[in-house]
């Protein structure tokens, strides 16, 4: 480890050259680190994640030093290192909740303090992320492979889209009819029977989504409840009830 004589730590970070904040302290390893330095040399992709890896890894040490202590051998290394562990766990804890009241929020979703110019005008401006999202379903209808543009927004004006969900379930239902369609146009050209089962199944698969998905839109606009209509009839005395169609 970086000690310096007498385990004293240096006044500022060794990683980053700041002062620590008051009531924070200075971890040793191969350099002393702030607890902000300290989150990004642990391994882990966020806070929540590198917060739990150490509380493990403090488990995992605290079991191996009863294993030893149970034998009678010396264990203040694994409890050493164990409690170690478990400071980092609650210093990188304690560092994300004091991070999240400063995170800046906008149409329901986090604004990186680090983003990139585009993105953070992108959530920023409410309009702005409705435009940006149009142009994204306009660019997966046109793309290659897809070019289902024109059945897209003809399917999404016939259900009366409204709102982006709606739009990108119709958006969806179209590309699935097409490709059903064209599994089905294909078979005629396949001579072998393996062959023409594989594009009907293909296709009977497309089918099943497609309806799958126009229920989940009655679903939807109907708030998932179901309607059951009930019809009292009155039947007089010496008449008879006929129940169904009357041609």
């Amino acid at each position: 480890m970086g000690r310096r004589r007498g385990f004293l730590p240096p006044k500022q970070c060794q990683h980053c050259g700041k002062s620590p904040e008051l009531g924070e302290t200075l971890w040793p390893g191969e350099q002393w680190r702030c607890s902000a330095c300290l989150e990004e040399y642990l391994p882990g992709k966020d806070a929540v994640s590198k917060s739990m890896l150490q509380s493990l890894e403090s488990a995992q040490g605290m079991r191996t030093s009863f294993d030893l202590e149970s034998k009678g051998l010396k264990s203040e290394e694994p409890r050493n290192l164990a409690e170690w562990a478990r400071m980092m766990a609650v210093a990188i804890k304690k560092q994300g909740i004091a991070r999240a009241p400063k995170m800046s929020y906008s149409n329901g979703e986090v604004v990186p303090p680090t983003a990139e110019k585009d993105l953070h005008d992108t959530l920023a401006v409410s309009d702005l992320v409705a435009v940006e999202a149009s142009l994204d379903r306009s660019r997966l209808l046109v793309q290659g492979g897809t070019n289902v543009a024109a059945m897209a927004l003809d399917a999404a004006n016939s259900i009366e889209a409204n709102d982006s969900l709606e739009r990108m379930l119709a958006h969806q239902l179209a590309a699935l009819h097409k490709q059903a369609m064209e599994q089905l146009g294909r078979v005629v050209y396949e001579s072998s029977a393996g062959g023409q089962v594989k594009l009907v199944n293909a296709a009977a698969r497309c089918m099943t989504v497609y309806q799958e998905g126009m229920l989940a839109l009655h679903k939807i606009r109907n708030k998932g409840q179901q309607r059951i209509q009930v019809q009292y009839v009155q039947v007089s005395q010496g008449s008879q009830a006929v129940i169904g169609n009357v041609g």
